[in-house]
Protein backbone atom coordinates (compact mmCIF):
# COMPACT_ATOMS: atom_id res chain seq x y z
CA UNK A 1 0.00 0.00 0.00
CA UNK A 2 2.91 2.44 0.57
CA UNK A 3 3.99 2.13 -2.72
CA UNK A 4 0.90 2.71 -4.71
CA UNK A 5 0.76 5.78 -2.54
CA UNK A 6 4.23 6.73 -3.08
CA UNK A 7 3.73 6.53 -7.19
CA UNK A 8 0.76 8.57 -6.96
CA UNK A 9 2.82 11.31 -5.02
CA UNK A 10 5.35 10.83 -7.88
CA UNK A 11 2.01 11.59 -10.80
CA UNK A 12 0.29 14.19 -8.31
CA UNK A 13 3.57 16.14 -8.23
CA UNK A 14 4.55 16.42 -11.68
CA UNK A 15 1.24 18.19 -12.43
CA UNK A 16 1.05 21.58 -13.73
CA UNK A 17 -0.84 23.57 -11.14
CA UNK A 18 -1.83 26.87 -13.79
CA UNK A 19 -4.75 26.73 -15.88
CA UNK A 20 -6.76 24.02 -14.04
CA UNK A 21 -10.24 23.45 -15.24
CA UNK A 22 -11.41 20.01 -13.60
CA UNK A 23 -10.45 17.80 -11.40
CA UNK A 24 -11.43 14.25 -9.23
CA UNK A 25 -10.76 11.05 -8.33
CA UNK A 26 -12.12 7.88 -10.16
CA UNK A 27 -12.03 4.23 -10.23
CA UNK A 28 -11.90 1.94 -13.70
CA UNK A 29 -12.61 -1.83 -13.21
CA UNK A 30 -12.45 -3.69 -16.77
CA UNK A 31 -11.83 -6.69 -18.33
CA UNK A 32 -8.42 -6.48 -20.27
CA UNK A 33 -6.81 -8.87 -22.72
CA UNK A 34 -3.66 -9.84 -23.64
CA UNK A 35 -2.14 -11.12 -27.13
CA UNK A 36 0.78 -13.59 -25.75
CA UNK A 37 0.73 -17.14 -26.24
CA UNK A 38 3.30 -17.92 -24.73
CA UNK A 39 5.46 -17.16 -21.75
CA UNK A 40 8.37 -16.17 -23.38
CA UNK A 41 6.67 -13.93 -25.84
CA UNK A 42 8.48 -10.57 -26.18
CA UNK A 43 5.72 -8.68 -27.30
CA UNK A 44 1.67 -8.39 -28.05
CA UNK A 45 -1.00 -6.28 -28.08
CA UNK A 46 -3.89 -5.51 -25.47
CA UNK A 47 -7.54 -4.02 -25.12
CA UNK A 48 -9.62 -2.80 -21.89
CA UNK A 49 -13.09 -2.96 -21.97
CA UNK A 50 -15.95 -3.11 -21.83
CA UNK A 51 -14.94 -1.01 -18.52
CA UNK A 52 -16.50 1.46 -16.49
CA UNK A 53 -14.92 4.46 -14.92
CA UNK A 54 -16.66 6.11 -11.98
CA UNK A 55 -15.52 9.55 -11.28
CA UNK A 56 -16.14 12.12 -8.26
CA UNK A 57 -15.40 15.70 -8.91
CA UNK A 58 -15.28 18.56 -11.38
CA UNK A 59 -15.24 19.02 -15.01
CA UNK A 60 -14.00 22.04 -16.90
CA UNK A 61 -14.31 24.10 -13.83
CA UNK A 62 -17.86 23.67 -13.02
CA UNK A 63 -19.39 21.13 -14.38
CA UNK A 64 -19.84 18.52 -11.78
CA UNK A 65 -19.17 14.74 -12.84
CA UNK A 66 -22.85 13.29 -12.22
CA UNK A 67 -22.10 9.09 -12.46
CA UNK A 68 -20.14 6.32 -14.40
CA UNK A 69 -19.57 5.72 -17.79
CA UNK A 70 -17.93 3.87 -19.92
CA UNK A 71 -14.36 2.67 -20.31
CA UNK A 72 -12.18 0.78 -23.56
CA UNK A 73 -8.42 0.82 -24.57
CA UNK A 74 -6.36 -1.16 -26.78
CA UNK A 75 -2.78 -0.58 -28.04
CA UNK A 76 0.53 -2.75 -27.95
CA UNK A 77 3.17 -3.86 -25.08
CA UNK A 78 6.97 -5.09 -25.03
CA UNK A 79 8.37 -7.34 -22.52
CA UNK A 80 10.78 -5.99 -19.64
CA UNK A 81 14.54 -6.55 -21.13
CA UNK A 82 15.37 -9.26 -18.19
CA UNK A 83 13.87 -12.07 -20.44
CA UNK A 84 11.07 -12.53 -18.40
CA UNK A 85 8.44 -12.36 -21.13
CA UNK A 86 5.08 -10.58 -21.03
CA UNK A 87 3.50 -12.18 -18.04
CA UNK A 88 2.42 -9.41 -16.07
CA UNK A 89 5.53 -7.52 -16.70
CA UNK A 90 5.64 -4.69 -19.56
CA UNK A 91 5.65 -1.86 -20.52
CA UNK A 92 2.57 -0.58 -23.38
CA UNK A 93 1.20 2.12 -25.38
CA UNK A 94 -1.98 3.03 -26.40
CA UNK A 95 -5.29 5.37 -26.52
CA UNK A 96 -7.90 4.85 -23.90
CA UNK A 97 -11.22 6.20 -24.60
CA UNK A 98 -13.69 6.84 -21.96
CA UNK A 99 -16.71 9.14 -21.04
CA UNK A 100 -18.81 9.90 -18.30
CA UNK A 101 -22.14 11.85 -17.40
CA UNK A 102 -21.57 15.70 -16.01
CA UNK A 103 -24.24 18.38 -14.85
CA UNK A 104 -23.87 19.70 -18.56
CA UNK A 105 -23.20 17.08 -20.87
CA UNK A 106 -21.97 13.37 -21.58
CA UNK A 107 -18.07 14.38 -21.75
CA UNK A 108 -16.36 11.43 -24.67
CA UNK A 109 -12.14 11.66 -24.38
CA UNK A 110 -10.10 9.61 -26.61
CA UNK A 111 -6.43 9.54 -25.52
CA UNK A 112 -2.85 8.25 -25.99
CA UNK A 113 -1.61 6.33 -22.84
CA UNK A 114 1.36 4.82 -21.71
CA UNK A 115 1.94 2.06 -18.73
CA UNK A 116 4.06 0.04 -17.02
CA UNK A 117 3.49 -3.05 -15.45
CA UNK A 118 4.92 -5.41 -13.11
CA UNK A 119 2.68 -7.03 -10.42
CA UNK A 120 1.21 -3.59 -10.29
CA UNK A 121 1.05 -1.51 -12.37
CA UNK A 122 1.02 2.97 -13.86
CA UNK A 123 -0.88 4.28 -16.48
CA UNK A 124 -0.62 7.94 -17.96
CA UNK A 125 -3.10 10.30 -20.24
CA UNK A 126 -3.08 13.64 -20.68
CA UNK A 127 -6.40 13.41 -18.11
CA UNK A 128 -5.41 10.60 -16.37
CA UNK A 129 -2.68 9.44 -13.80
CA UNK A 130 -2.89 6.88 -11.58
CA UNK A 131 -2.37 2.67 -10.44
CA UNK A 132 -3.85 -0.78 -11.71
CA UNK A 133 -3.53 -4.33 -10.90
CA UNK A 134 -4.69 -7.37 -12.66
CA UNK A 135 -6.07 -10.09 -11.58
CA UNK A 136 -5.67 -12.98 -14.22
CA UNK A 137 -8.89 -14.82 -15.04
CA UNK A 138 -6.94 -17.16 -18.25
CA UNK A 139 -3.73 -18.10 -17.60
CA UNK A 140 -0.82 -18.29 -14.29
CA UNK A 141 2.37 -16.56 -15.28
CA UNK A 142 3.63 -20.19 -14.21
CA UNK A 143 2.02 -22.90 -16.41
CA UNK A 144 0.31 -20.52 -19.09
CA UNK A 145 0.64 -16.59 -19.80
CA UNK A 146 -2.31 -14.42 -18.79
CA UNK A 147 -4.42 -13.68 -21.72
CA UNK A 148 -7.76 -12.53 -19.75
CA UNK A 149 -7.86 -10.63 -16.42
CA UNK A 150 -9.62 -8.10 -14.28
CA UNK A 151 -8.16 -4.52 -14.62
CA UNK A 152 -8.34 -2.86 -11.64
CA UNK A 153 -7.62 1.09 -11.37
CA UNK A 154 -7.37 4.07 -9.24
CA UNK A 155 -6.36 7.17 -11.03
CA UNK A 156 -6.82 11.04 -11.04
CA UNK A 157 -8.42 12.88 -13.41
CA UNK A 158 -6.93 16.47 -13.80
CA UNK A 159 -7.71 18.76 -17.54
CA UNK A 160 -6.17 21.55 -18.25
CA UNK A 161 -7.18 24.69 -20.48
CA UNK A 162 -7.67 27.62 -21.40
CA UNK A 163 -9.73 29.74 -19.54
CA UNK A 164 -12.97 30.74 -21.62
CA UNK A 165 -14.14 34.07 -21.34
CA UNK A 166 -17.51 33.52 -22.87
CA UNK A 167 -18.24 31.15 -20.57
CA UNK A 168 -20.44 31.42 -17.52
CA UNK A 169 -20.38 30.04 -14.86
CA UNK A 170 -23.81 29.65 -13.01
Amino acid sequence: MLTVGLLMTAFVGHVPRAEATGGGVCSVTATITFSAGTLAATDGTWAIGPGVISCQGLFNGYERIMGPGSFTGSGTYKAFPDGSGTCLRNVGTGTLDYGFPTSQADIHLVEPSTYTLAGAGVFMTPSLRGTFQVAPLDGDCVTKAVTTGVFVAEVTLVRFATPDANRLIP
